[in-house]
Parts: C-alpha cells; structure tokens; sequence
C-alpha cells in the first residue's frame, strides 16, 4: 500500500561520504571523482542539480499519489511480453522494463507534459502489475539515472563523456551544446524542447564521439562522428521537425575505417575456388 504519510520521500544515506552518479565514493578519493578543464570544475556523468535530486521525491500538482496515470492498451500487450520471459513467482524481476515502458508512453502523454519520464503514479501501477511493494519501485527508479523522474525536455540529448568518447573531445561536444542552448548538464531549456544530460558507456565507442537522442522523432537514435558543428546542426534539425541522419556524421559506413587500412589490393581467391 502506497505510503501516504509524510509527503516526501527521502531514499538517499544521509552521511558525509561524497557522491558521484550515486556512487560513494572513499573519503581521500573524492579527488578522483571530478576534474578540472580551463580552470573549471567538472563532475564526471551528471551535474550538482542532478546529484541533489537523485533519491529525493517532492509532490508537485503533476506528480503526486493522486495523479491519474494508467497503461495504454499497446503498452500492456508490450508489457504481456515481457512478463512472459519470467517464471510468475519472478515477475517482478520485469520492474525495469516496464520502467522503461511506462518512461516511453509518457514521452506520448501531453497531459503529463509529453516528455520521458516516470510519474510516481506510474511507479505505484507497475507496483500492482507486478505484485511488488511501491518501494521496491522507487528504489529501482531512484538508482538508476536513465529513468527520469521528473519531467525533461521534449527531446533528451545525452553525450556519451565515458573514457572513449572523452578522449575524442566529448567535452567539447557538451561545451557547445550549452553555449548553444544556454543550459547547463541537467537543464532543460525554457521552451521545453530541449533537454541536456551526459551518458555512461553507449557502445558506440568506435565512432566516438557520440550522443544518443530520446523522443518523439529521434527514438533514442544514436549520433556519431561528431563535431561540435554538426552537433549543433542535429538540434537545429529537432528545433524545424526534421529527423536528423542517425548514425556517423562523417559518411561512415556502420565502424568501417574511412580508408583502407590492411587490404591494398583486391584479395586472390584461394586456390580451391578459382572461379571466384
């Protein structure tokens, strides 16, 4: 039964060990978790907003205990799949799924803002779906930094800034977008297009750097082979309706090398198949 006491719900430890992505971090490598480029500080994966947000639940009039929230018919044929992957005494090991899928359909939802994300009434429903207390819901939801809690822009562009794409001037990616948009990681710009996040491994590591879009046009598409130029041009194309081109956005085919770089000449057929 949904708790309806106190009216915030606090999920985080209380205690003076630092925090990165809500990860703890050892006292005396606190150092290790941020870095510091042209004299500004960075915290790696997520921004301080995010950080004081991360396990707390405040009501607001749109998300809230009385807030009608219900599946849509197609979401409960996806959700029928999924159950169907689990043995029933272990249905709820589909909490994150259908985390997912409830994040998705309200991407769909203009009375909930249209954007992805996952209203405590629709943590409360995938808790009576999968016979499992709201808590256990909220604690799931509120680890995890892919489920958003509140609601974000309309289309989510998260720069992929693990160690691959860092290397490739992922930051650089990141830098242009705020200046462009004049929103910090985190933020949502004011018209409620656009919102801004930074993204832990994407496996696109070969076409770096990188930057996965959610929302009503891209559909979580992925973005490679950027430059801060052709970044920007992505959101001009989000900000006209237009679908961006997915994938590199240098001509690449897939991960090929733009060049040869082992074959210089058309390979000899093997001596059993002269025909070739």
């Amino acid at each position: 039964m949904a708790f309806r006491g106190a009216r915030t719900l606090a999920l985080g430890l209380r205690t003076a060990i630092p925090r990165v992505a809500g990860a703890a971090v050892r006292p005396g490598m606190a150092s290790l978790a941020r870095t510091s480029v042209a004299g500004q500080q960075r915290f790696l994966h997520t921004s301080r907003p995010a950080l004081a947000t991360l396990g707390v639940h405040k009501d607001t009039d749109y998300n809230n205990l009385d807030t009608d929230w219900e599946f849509t018919p197609e979401s409960y044929k996806e959700i029928e799949v999924v159950l169907a992957k689990y043995p029933p005494n272990y249905k709820r090991s589909a909490v994150m799924p259908l985390l997912f899928i409830a994040q998705k359909q309200t991407e769909k939802m203009p009375e909930h803002k249209a954007t992805g994300w996952v209203p405590l009434a629709a943590m409360n429903k995938i808790a009576t779906v999968l016979d499992m207390p709201p808590m256990r819901v909220y604690e799931v939801a509120s680890f995890y930094t892919m489920y958003n809690r509140q609601p974000i822009g309309k289309h989510n562009i998260q720069v992929c800034t693990t160690s691959p794409c860092m290397v490739c001037d992922a930051y650089g990616i990141v830098d242009a977008i705020k200046a462009h948009l004049k929103i910090e990681v985190g933020e949502t710009t004011p018209d409620g297009l656009f919102h801004l996040m930074e993204a832990e491994c994407l496996g696109c590591c070969v076409n770096a750097p990188m930057m996965q879009i959610a929302g009503p046009i891209t559909h979580d598409g992925y973005y490679e082979d950027l430059t801060p130029e052709s970044a920007i041009q992505i959101i001009e194309d989000l900000r006209a309706g237009k679908e961006p081109k997915k994938g590199s956005q240098i001509g690449r085919t897939t991960s090929m090398g733009l060049k040869k770089t082992a074959l210089v000449d058309a390979p000899k057929a093997p001596e059993c198949r002269a025909d070739i």
